[in-house]
């Protein structure tokens, strides 16, 4: 089986799913993809086991398109439609009769502009995609606007590397020096701001308060670094599930997350989790007082209380919701992922019969 990849960046959790089916099938990869954001630094000896990875900058759409020919694969699997050279190299190769999947993590927000997408997607995306593979709940209500339900939509795009976080023993000290973590890029879009304030406010409503560690980079450390967190930096991937274990709670406080595959790291790590309503993986992964709490978005109130309700609770009430996370984060994994691949391809043969 081969499989060609059209990527904009490669993550961890992405390549983690890569590999499982890799290795499930002994499938041969072809993969393009943008290379890394600074405030994103991955280490990309991580992905040696999958292949060279091509620089999709440093070749022509042209000559991407006549390697994905000669290369001759089963499938593409493209992550959306953000870049304009892959979209055009998928309309080519779909008129050759290969099939095209495209990634998706959007989420449906009825604005003007998405009601304009599903009058012209006949046109558009309908043109060189087969399959929409969406993350979640959210995001299946855009697919079906665009005309991809049934059959040609998935989900389960995104799973994180299930087993390197739920492999991890628990980390006994988290009680002894108990702390928030956030994990995440440094930006106004993830609610830094909200954080910020909001744990000013919770250290001085209770006693004792936790420290919050902070791991990512971006133009907004000195945002969190003035509110009193801990600045660990950018985190390699292997070094995440550690820090994860040691953690009393998690907080994702983003104005924007049409996803957050970290929210089912910390899930899968057995912390309970505070989350902003814009969390797309939230719908899935957060239960209300089950496993953690939520708050609405930009609220540094909502986020104040929720912050000093995970404080107040017991030693045994945080380890019920942690267990509770742990239960959820099962939904998606790699070898979910990769049976839905395998399994959808199968239907794709099934159906040109």
């Amino acid at each position: 089986m081969k499989l060609a990849i059209l990527q904009t960046r490669l993550s961890p959790y992405f390549v983690a799913c890569l590999r499982e089916f890799k290795q499930q099938t002994g499938a041969e990869l072809l993969i393009y993809a943008w290379p890394n954001q600074p405030n994103a630094p991955f280490d990309a000896s991580a992905f040696a086991d999958l292949g060279e990875v091509f620089n999709r900058y440093e070749y022509s759409n042209e000559t991407i398109l006549n390697q994905l020919l000669a290369f001759s694969p089963s499938a593409v699997l493209v992550s959306g439609w953000k870049d304009k050279g892959y979209v055009s190299i998928c309309r080519r190769l779909k008129s050759q009769g290969i099939s095209i999947i495209a990634g998706c993590d959007t989420q449906w927000k009825g604005s003007l502009r998405q009601h304009i997408a599903s009058c012209i997607a006949p046109f558009h995306v309908q043109k060189f995609i087969d399959i929409l593979w969406v993350t979640g709940e959210r995001q299946r209500y855009l697919a079906k606007s665009l005309g991809f339900d049934g059959d040609r939509c998935w989900d389960g795009y995104y799973a994180c590397d299930w087993d390197a976080f739920a492999a991890q023993p628990k980390c006994t000290a988290s009680e002894q020096h108990p702390y928030f973590l956030y994990v995440g890029r440094y930006a106004s879009e993830k609610g830094l701001d909200t954080l910020a304030a909001a744990y000013q406010s919770y250290c001085e409503q209770v006693q004792e308060p936790w420290m919050l560690v902070c791991a990512g980079a971006g133009p907004l450390g000195n945002t969190l670094i003035a509110a009193g967190a801990k600045d660990k930096g950018f985190v390699q991937p292997k070094e995440l599930p550690a820090l994860m274990q040691g953690a009393s709670a998690f907080v994702l406080p983003s104005r924007f997350e049409p996803w957050g595959v970290v929210v089912q790291e910390a899930a899968a790590s057995g912390l309970p989790l505070i989350l902003s309503d814009a969390c797309g993986a939230g719908v899935h992964l957060l239960r209300s007082y089950h496993n953690g709490l939520s708050f609405p978005a930009g609220s540094i109130t909502g986020l104040t209380r929720a912050l000093k309700a995970m404080h107040l609770l017991t030693p045994q009430q945080r380890l019920t919701y942690g267990q509770a996370s742990h239960e959820l984060s099962k939904q998606y994994t790699p070898q979910r992922w990769t049976q839905t691949l395998l399994q959808g391809l199968q239907q794709i043969r099934n159906a040109s019969f």
